[in-house]
Order: structure tokens, then C-alpha cells, then sequence
């Protein structure tokens, strides 16, 4: 009777176990899928940023060339500069992000996605080597041609509204970069995180 009792017990202990495993089993992977859910709203976010300097660069584009050309009498060799370089940052944004999906980390290699992101995030550390010395030489080359075709009060108008413009533009390049750069780390390290599980 003892033995009957025993191996009741042991049986009702080896269901126990199963019905908690399966439970860890189920937590795992709704706890996985979390992860992944969070992750891709971050990618979403960083996609976002591009569309959104797609759509700035887009406009700028023509908007500088009527500004600097119809309005301010500027260079056209100043002029195709400042296109040349927006539609190379817009042709470098582009590539930076290419293959990099939100619904790829919902469903695809996680690896593959964390790579896709580490190369995003250097490369816009690298643009910076780019585009900060090219920043400063085109301000020195805005003030001169400014000076050059405007007189007086005109170009002190000109040149403090430049120089506002410059402002809002660093303050809003400098906090794009930084969110960018601190949501891809952390897409990164919680990938590596959800590798390690």
C-alpha cells in the first residue's frame, strides 16, 4: 500500500513538473516576444528620424537654391555646393539605414538585425567626421559671400538670421545624433541580451 502511495505521488510530482515547465516554456517565449516588440518600436522610432530627414532635405534643397539664388544674390557655385552636400547627406542617410526593419527583429535574426544597427550607429559617428569640417567651411563661405553681395544693415540682418538659423539647426542635429546613437545602443544590448538567454 506504501508503494502504491509512493508512486501515486511521484507521478502527481512528475505532472507538477511538466505543467511548470510548460509554464516557463510559455513565459520564455512571451517574455521573448516583449523583447522583440520593444525593440522593434526603437527601430521604428530611429526609421522615423530618417523619413524625417528624407522629408527635410527633400524640401531644403529647393528651398536654399530660391533663398540663396533669388533672394540673397548668392554664388551658384555656392548655390550647387550646398545641393551637392544635402543630397549626398540624403544619399548617405539612406544607406546608413538601408536594411534595417522593424518587423525584421519582430521575426527575423536578431544577430543580423544587431549588425545592421552597429553599422548604422558608426556610420553616423563617421558622418560627423565629414560633416562638421564641411559646416564650418561653409559658414565661412556663406559669411563671405553674404559680406561680398550685401551692403550694411542688409547683411547684418542676413548674417545674424544665418547665425540663428546655425543655432537651431546644431541644438537640433546635436539632440537627433545623441537619441539616435543612445536608442541604437540599447536595441543593441538588448539583443545581445536576449542572445545570451
Amino acid at each position: 500500500m506504501e508503494k502504491i502511495n509512493e508512486n501515486i505521488e511521484l507521478e502527481q510530482m512528475k505532472e507538477q513538473l511538466s505543467i511548470l515547465k510548460k509554464k516557463l516554456e510559455n513565459e520564455s517565449i512571451l517574455n521573448d516576444r516583449l523583447m522583440r516588440k520593444a525593440m522593434s518600436e526603437k527601430v521604428s522610432k530611429i526609421n522615423h528620424d530618417a523619413i524625417a530627414a528624407y522629408i527635410i532635405i527633400f524640401f531644403a534643397i529647393p528651398y536654399c537654391t530660391w533663398v540663396f539664388i533669388y533672394l540673397l544674390n548668392l554664388s551658384w557655385w555656392f548655390c550647387g555646393v550646398t545641393d551637392i552636400f544635402l543630397l549626398i547627406a540624403l544619399i548617405y542617410t539612406y544607406i546608413s539605414h538601408r536594411g534595417i526593419r522593424s518587423n525584421e527583429i519582430l521575426e527575423g535574426n536578431l544577430l543580423e538585425v544587431s549588425y545592421k544597427i552597429a553599422r548604422m550607429k558608426k556610420m553616423y559617428a563617421d558622418w560627423l567626421k565629414i560633416g562638421i569640417p564641411f559646416l564650418v567651411i561653409w559658414i565661412t563661405w556663406f559669411v563671405l559671400e553674404v559680406l561680398h553681395n550685401s551692403k550694411g544693415e542688409e547683411a547684418h540682418g542676413v548674417l545674424i538670421g544665418g547665425a540663428v538659423g546655425a543655432v537651431i539647426g546644431v541644438v537640433i542635429g546635436s539632440w537627433k545624433y545623441r537619441r539616435i546613437q543612445r536608442k541604437a545602443k540599447e536595441v543593441i544590448e538588448q539583443i545581445h541580451e536576449q542572445c545570451k538567454e
